[in-house]
């Protein structure tokens, strides 16, 4: 078996995924929405127009976000911040504890030449001073049922995090973690 065989394999490419997401809104939602209740009494733009306008804006507050600025969102909904914080090892209680990521390339390269690590799970970290998240603070928002609304960015945009990390073009304040 080659390794893009073994890679395959163990990452389960040629599996079906199913995404299915049933309890969130859309832009087509949206745009239905704005359509049926005339938002601000203005004249109705169509689908494509209403999908552009969303798009502009989702890049607008996404460039705010690589050039490390917090975004403030409308109607006291909360904040989205990019924060940083220190990466550690420990040992706790005979194990290692750490929360750097794990680099899936080298260990997927470890894992095709040595059975024995693919047999126990083996796992190379990546070597990070410090670590990056992209938070959404709820603790100045205005509504109820916080708990149920998160922020999960788009893989895109990850990417693009994290070239400007690496380049040295963004940066975040400094967030203490808790142990």
């Amino acid at each position: 078996m080659n390794y893009n065989n073994f890679r395959a394999k163990v990452l389960k490419i040629n599996k079906k995924k199913k995404f299915k997401v049933r309890n969130s809104y859309g832009t087509k939602q949206g745009w239905r929405w704005y359509k049926k209740n005339k938002w601000f009494g203005s004249e109705p733009v169509t689908e494509k127009q209403f999908g552009i306008i969303i798009r502009t804006i989702d890049e607008a507050l996404v460039e705010q976000l690589l050039n490390g600025n917090d975004i403030n969102l409308p109607c006291r909904m909360g904040r989205i911040e990019l924060r940083k914080i220190e990466s550690r090892i420990e040992f706790k209680e005979g194990k290692l504890d750490t929360n750097l990521p794990v680099d899936w390339n080298r260990t997927l390269k470890l894992w095709y030449e040595d059975a024995k690590s693919y047999e126990d799970r083996t796992l190379i970290r990546k070597e990070y001073r410090d670590i990056f998240r992209i938070i959404y603070n709820k603790s100045k928002a205005n509504y109820n049922n916080k708990t149920f609304y998160q922020f999960t960015p788009h893989r895109d945009v990850k990417k693009k995090l994290s070239e400007r990390i690496k380049q040295n073009e963004t940066d975040a304040f400094l967030r203490y973690a808790v142990h």
